[in-house]
């Protein structure tokens, strides 16, 4: 009884702290909870804690799967996945209980007092804090029992899934991995402005940092007033190219790099770079009225005057498009990696990933595997594959479901409440452009279609034998953790591409910081290695 208070204290403690954070946490990982106060690095609540190795219980691969219970803070699961929910009846004869909760900031709070009281759900989503921070507190269950990174099915996850790691346990195997960032351009104005198209240089492998600053030189050099070269994410997008994370959790121990030569290397060329004009609007260009770092990428291209935005591709690349072809300005979007350092023969790709993970005391993990396991065979498959790339790349035309015309007067059993003719799906198959009913023309929707070369591209930016993979921790601990290096101009690692920040002098101010957050993690890592149970307390009053 004593161990259970200890391990409900524990979990609850992580949980409640975590429940103010939990509403920055997204498919695009922002980090999490932690029991510290990240102002001074000292521990700020009393947390007694049982280090009770994780366990993953047999299962019975012959019983019914029978019915999962998800806990998530959103209502769209059931619309997002039909086509899942239905295969997972089809084949395993499994279904899905969602349990959602009112907010965000209720969710963290809700699984750990689940998981303390023995009301575990049997899925949760990935999110940013639950590696290193969830894992830390043996709130998941160890998957490698159930799946094997080196079968067929599993072997091209395993890379990624490796950096999810926990003293050797994998307590989340991704079955995709997304992009993360990209280099956002229109090319129309390149080839407008002499400048040649980058993308060759991935083709041939000569995109190095050494290339993207000649092609930065060459935009300011044509308008030093107006031209904008980069513009976007941060530093932390470049520091991946060097192979090293800013902070990472491997064999057992937690490195804090930034006093590592290759990032420090990364760090002062940036700040040659912002010093040159070459990153960044600069602070004339911020008077008139321009913008120095995030932009919208529905507004970043029209004025013809941004060579790069770093961002996420695959809704920055369409929203760029789209903009610009409902403008009516000629375009040709692309995006490429961000540029290799020069002092590798390895691109390194900043990537994320997505998937489940079976919260400690899931009282139907058989199901949760078998959910798990359905969401990757449907990723690898061939034909699903093939069939996505089809879709992105058809530039046929797409039409509004019903008939544009309000008086078109459809009787039959096709019409909407409206008397508004529903086009079906064989008229949808057929090609059908005008309503048969009254004979209006179809309206049409816009999409943005990718181009062969591009979907190659980005297939290509998620391959691991064409690029290392990479995953940074500073995500995993807590929002205010990870504001230490990003989100802002004056943080660390936007700072440097920015604003006037010195990587050394603002580095050293924080380093400490980050050492006495880490550490309290570090401690409990090896105490979970050892098995031993230790109790964390807060720093006596003043």
């Amino acid at each position: 009884m004593k161990t259970t208070n200890k391990l409900l204290a524990a979990v609850l403690s992580a949980a409640m702290v975590l429940s103010m954070t939990a509403c920055n946490n997204s498919s695009n990982p922002s980090g999490g909870g932690t029991d510290n106060n990240i102002g001074d690095g000292t521990t700020a609540t009393t947390t007694s804690a049982s280090f009770a190795e994780a366990t993953a219980p047999q299962i019975d691969e012959s019983a019914e799967t029978g019915i999962i219970k998800y806990l998530t803070y959103e209502n769209n699961f059931e619309t997002a996945s039909a086509d899942m929910l239905t295969l997972f009846k089809e084949r395993y004869g499994g279904e899905v209980e969602v349990e959602a909760t009112a907010t965000s900031l209720n969710y963290a709070e809700m699984l750990g007092t689940k998981i303390a009281t023995g009301d575990s759900p049997d899925i949760i989503r990935y999110e940013g804090w639950v590696f290193p921070h969830g894992a830390s507190f043996n709130m998941f269950t160890p998957l490698d029992s159930y799946i094997d990174l080196d079968s067929d099915l599993w072997s091209e996850m395993k890379p990624t899934a490796e950096q999810y790691a926990y003293n050797g346990k994998h307590f989340y195997v991704p079955y995709l991995n997304k992009t993360s960032f990209a280099l956002n351009y229109n090319n129309r104005v390149l080839e407008e402005n002499g400048i040649p198209d980058p993308i060759k240089m991935v083709q041939d492998g000569t995109w190095t940092w050494s290339a993207f600053e000649e092609l930065l030189k060459q935009w300011q050099n044509i308008d030093p007033v107006n031209h904008i070269a980069y513009n976007g994410v941060g530093a932390l997008a470049f520091s991946y190219t060097t192979g090293k994370k800013i902070i990472e959790v491997k064999d057992g121990n937690i490195y804090n790099n930034l006093k590592d030569a290759d990032i420090v290397r990364c760090m002062q060329w940036l700040e040659g770079l912002r010093k040159q004009g070459l990153v960044g609007a600069t602070a004339e260009q911020v008077a008139n009225g321009k913008v120095s770092g995030y932009i919208d990428p529905g507004e970043a291209f029209k004025d013809g005057q941004l060579l790069f935005l770093g961002m996420e591709p695959t809704w920055s690349y369409p929203a760029a498009k789209e903009s610009l072809d409902g403008a009516g300005i000629p375009n040709e979007m692309k995006f490429i990696p961000f540029p290799r350092d020069d002092a590798s023969d390895v691109y390194y790709q900043a990537t994320d990933s997505f998937g489940y993970l079976v919260p400690a005391g899931a009282p139907n993990v058989k199901g949760a595997i078998d959910w798990i396991t359905l969401l990757r065979t449907e990723q690898a498959d061939p034909e699903n594959i093939a069939n996505e790339r089809a879709k992105m790349t058809d530039d046929s035309p797409s039409y509004y479901p019903k008939c544009a015309n309000p008086d078109c007067g459809d009787t039959s059993e096709n019409a909407d409440d409206k008397g508004r003719h529903m086009f079906t799906v064989e008229e949808n198959e057929l090609g059908v452009d005008t309503c048969p009913v009254c004979g209006t023309p179809r309206k049409e929707k816009y999409k943005a279609v990718w181009t062969d070369e591009q979907y190659d591209m980005y297939k290509d930016m998620l391959d691991g034998t064409k690029y290392t993979l990479l995953y940074d921790n500073l995500y995993g601990f807590s929002v205010d953790f990870k504001n230490l290096f990003v989100d802002g101009t004056d943080h660390l690692l936007d700072g440097l591409v920015f604003g006037d920040i010195s990587y050394t002098n603002e580095m050293e101010s924080i380093y400490g910081v980050v050492e006495g957050y880490l550490q309290p993690y570090r401690d409990r890592m090896a105490a979970d290695a050892r098995g031993e149970e230790i109790t964390t307390t807060p720093p006596a009053e003043d």
